[in-house]
């Protein structure tokens, strides 16, 4: 028996083990990617089980986005310190994709339990409950009234937002302040405002204060919402309530779980005590 063969696979043996095709082996032979171990005076390809070490390094950087071109010319050119230098490039990729991936998830389970909750809501229903204390990234304060300002700030918002990776799926709310309320001036927003969580410590914070809040939901576009600011208001005046400082609005339903804006539900949450 030819010493050659001594512990080595056939083509066959050695893409089934590596869970790859034989096209794939001759297909890396060709082009000088992988080459076999030894072939016989026949033509068949034989590889050594040092050889699968090789096609995994070959299949992960493939998997990191390199292309086969980019591997062989490592493969013929490497040394210690450049591989070294490569795979600690290749890891710190890594960490950051999964420090996305983690968030991407969070996103996803964040909208799932949202959403989840929003379903077993009445949205016919006004009452009162007791709020623990939450904590917001808020935007620059808007200007009355400014359409352009006001674009200007969601997308500043969202941009700076994005940067600082505050995003986990809840939605991007707006504040409107007592006095606007009472004037009427629906839609004047005085903040913009994402909820964060603990461990989200590197930004401003503004504590949203433990206590009793007005809860309404209102249905559809935007432009009437004023009705439903009125049923709340009138359900304040019967029980004796005041409002403190802002309303909070916030989608929980919108385009990702609804088709139509007709179905859209703003969801209103206001800071009250009794007189």
């Amino acid at each position: 028996m030819n010493h050659h063969l001594n512990n080595c696979f056939t083509t066959g043996e050695f893409a089934k083990a590596c869970n790859i095709t034989k096209q794939t082996l001759f297909h890396y032979d060709a082009i000088g990617l992988l080459t076999p171990h030894f072939k016989d005076e026949k033509g068949y390809r034989y590889y050594s089980y040092q050889q699968f070490d090789l096609l995994y390094v070959i299949n992960i950087l493939k998997e990191l986005g390199m292309s086969l071109k980019e591997i062989k010319q490592f493969i013929k050119t490497n040394s210690p310190e450049r591989m070294i230098a490569l795979f600690q490039s290749k890891s710190d990729e890594l960490t950051q994709k999964i420090e996305t991936l983690k968030q991407i998830q969070k996103v996803i389970e964040t909208r799932i339990h949202l959403t989840e909750q929003a379903t077993q809501l009445d949205f016919s229903k006004i009452y009162t409950e007791y709020h623990e204390t939450e904590y917001l990234f808020l935007s620059d304060r808007i200007p009355d009234y400014s359409n352009y300002q006001f674009v200007r700030s969601v997308s500043e918002f969202i941009t700076i937002s994005t940067e600082k990776k505050l995003n986990v799926g809840y939605p991007i709310g707006a504040m409107l302040h007592r006095e606007k309320l009472l004037g009427q001036q629906y839609g004047n927003y005085t903040y913009l405002y994402l909820k964060i969580e603990e461990g989200q410590n590197h930004v401003p914070r503004y504590e949203k204060k433990a206590g009793l809040y007005v809860i309404g939901y209102h249905i559809g576009e935007e432009d009437t919402i004023g009705k439903t600011y009125d049923q709340i208001l009138q359900y304040m005046k019967n029980n004796h309530l005041e409002i403190q400082d802002f309303a909070y609005e916030e989608f929980i339903l919108d385009s990702i779980s609804v088709t139509h804006t007709d179905a859209y539900v703003t969801k209103i949450v206001i800071p009250v005590y009794k007189h």
